[in-house]
């Protein structure tokens, strides 16, 4: 095998319950336990969310950088652990900002529609992230359709967004109603983007398409998102045993078409250079 690919999952997300499915992890020690058997599974990368008392998700700064640093402390040498600031409705630009500022994660992913909300306002996103690409936070710019790609050239070419230390993920099915992806939403995302062969991009989909999705990607040489915050169900509409079965079996859909996954080592080592 000689076609390598980074896995990251997404465990928790910003709405899925217990009540929902018994296996998402909301709390550290439980979202702790999943990812270690994610990493055993292949993944090098989790994208995590904070929950409050509730259970609802939370940008609150203080409550994140807790979560934050129980989880590297007790994987950050297994996985790189990215931080989200997904707005769900209730949270500021300013807001997702000062959480980011506050925990100075390693990773962070922003979703442009979120971030920069008005085109012809980006003052405050271009101050953002420039301190971002200054203290070499691994940004991931999340884009849901082709228009997001769209945008994203449009602030990439006047600036806002500098040309290195980030990477983007392409969203299948979240505009759906209910959210449900399909390998063409990939494709058509994947030929928006501005260069294929020197930005790194990765994919994620909704509902039990979701193998199908991100086989679709890594075709196009596109690395891969899988996990709960996306879908619970395998490709026969089953539930998902967990967030580590939907890697293996992901991970061994990938190896019969000759790919093998990155080891965290070298995902850190492609995030050091591409500053």
């Amino acid at each position: 095998m000689t076609d390598t690919l980074t896995i990251m999952v997404a465990p928790n997300g910003a709405r899925l319950q217990p009540s929902q499915h018994s296996a998402v992890p909301i709390d550290a020690l439980s979202l702790i336990d999943c990812l270690h058997a994610c990493a055993d599974a292949g993944a090098a990368m989790a994208h995590i969310h904070a929950r409050d008392e509730s259970g609802a998700h939370s940008l609150d700064p203080t409550l994140n950088r807790r979560l934050y640093q129980q989880v590297q402390d007790a994987v950050g040498d297994r996985m790189v652990i990215q931080l989200t600031t997904e707005a769900v409705g209730r949270y500021s630009p300013s807001e997702q900002i000062g959480l980011v500022k506050a925990v100075k994660p390693e990773a962070v992913s922003i979703a442009l529609r979120e971030l920069v909300p008005d085109p012809s306002e980006t003052t405050e996103a271009r101050t953002f992230f420039a301190w971002l690409h200054h203290h070499a936070v691994y940004t991931q710019f999340i884009l849901y359709h082709p228009q997001d790609v769209a945008r994203y050239r449009q602030l990439r070419h006047a600036g806002v967004i500098p040309p290195t230390g980030h990477h983007l993920l392409l969203v299948a099915g979240r505009d759906q109603n209910p959210p449900f992806g399909h390998p063409e939403d990939i494709v058509a995302m994947w030929q928006a983007l501005p260069d294929h062969n020197n930005l790194p991009w990765s994919a994620c989909a909704f509902g039990h398409h979701e193998i199908r999705c991100l086989t679709t990607a890594a075709l196009l040489g596109g690395d891969i998102r899988i996990g709960f915050e996306n879908n619970t169900q395998r490709v026969d509409q089953r539930q998902a045993i967990d967030n580590a079965s939907q890697i293996t079996d992901l991970r061994n859909t990938l190896e019969k078409l000759g790919y093998c996954t990155k080891p965290v080592q070298a995902l850190r080592q492609t995030m050091t250079q591409s500053f």
